[in-house]
């Protein structure tokens, strides 16, 4: 497996845990952004650990973009059984789009198109937030997910005081979230966290860990992550090149390439999908 390596010393897990505690004092309504991806992993795992101790319930926002993994499906539904006592899952299968850097022709790449259902990459899951049962009102056929993500907080907290739990790290990113964001507003001035909205705040417990502390949590705690990683390092991807996210992102060639080798049936049907995904491939 990945955890080749124990580095680490454990400061930053503890300061991790003394921010999750942090957050549980101070708001009532708590949601993890969930991914399926080795950072929203440790956050969903830290969270939970904490709800637990409370004995207090959760959300957690997982946004299916149908095109993932067979592998990240299989990890978050063993995570959200193994946490089924202190979660609430919202597992949202609405359309939705999002820019797709890989096609002239589909700019924009969306996903659960009801119209394009003889090509969906997968079959819609189970018991999932879906166009028949959407108890989400601000949702628009097609919004962006975007647009999705940054309104999801006032709704779940219902206008109320609420924390959304993000796995972003490195405080580069953060800085350039902000910077896109313009938004220069925190939770009491904590630099680990911004305003959304009134009332609404997005928190980074695990901002300034390095990817060699993300895999000694997981080689030291024994918690589950998802097994992509596994077959991305016996690729020989570098653990600090390896992403998980869906593959028309900021990384798609990358993406489209993992998906390539290491999943070849999801390849197919992402191609089939996406007028463009194979040109993308080609000219990398």
């Amino acid at each position: 497996g990945i955890m080749m390596k124990q580095y680490l010393d454990m400061n930053v897990y503890e300061a991790a845990k003394e921010r999750v505690r942090y957050i549980f004092d101070e708001f009532d309504n708590i949601y993890v952004s969930f991914s399926g991806g080795k950072d929203s992993g440790v956050c969903m795992h830290l969270m939970c650990d904490e709800a637990r101790r409370r004995n207090r319930k959760i959300g957690v926002l997982f946004i299916d973009t149908e095109a993932q993994y067979q592998f990240t499906i299989e990890y978050v539904e063993s995570i959200l059984k193994e946490y089924t006592d202190v979660i609430k899952p919202m597992w949202v299968c609405l359309p939705m789009e999002t820019d797709n850097n890989l096609s002239y022709s589909e700019m924009l790449w969306s996903w659960w198109d009801p119209d394009k259902k003889d090509v969906w990459v997968r079959d819609i899951p189970k018991n999932v937030i879906n166009l028949d049962n959407n108890p989400i009102d601000y949702y628009r056929y097609k919004m962006t997910f975007e647009e999705f993500v940054s309104k999801f907080g006032k709704w779940y907290g219902k206008g109320e005081k609420t924390a959304c739990i993000i796995g972003i790290r490195t405080q580069e990113s953060l800085n350039r979230w902000r910077a896109i964001k313009g938004d220069k507003s925190t939770y009491n001035d904590i630099k680990y966290s911004t305003k959304v909205d009134t009332d609404v705040y997005n928190f980074y417990p695990i901002y300034d860990w390095t990817v060699e502390d993300v895999w000694t949590f997981y080689g030291k705690t024994v918690h589950k992550y998802n097994k992509f990683y596994d077959l991305m390092y016996q690729a020989g991807i570098s653990i600090h090149k390896m992403r998980i996210d869906e593959p028309f992102g900021d990384e798609a060639k990358a993406g489209l390439n993992m998906f390539r080798i290491l999943e070849p049936q999801t390849w197919g049907k992402v191609v089939n999908r996406v007028s463009g995904a194979n040109f993308g491939n080609i000219y990398s």
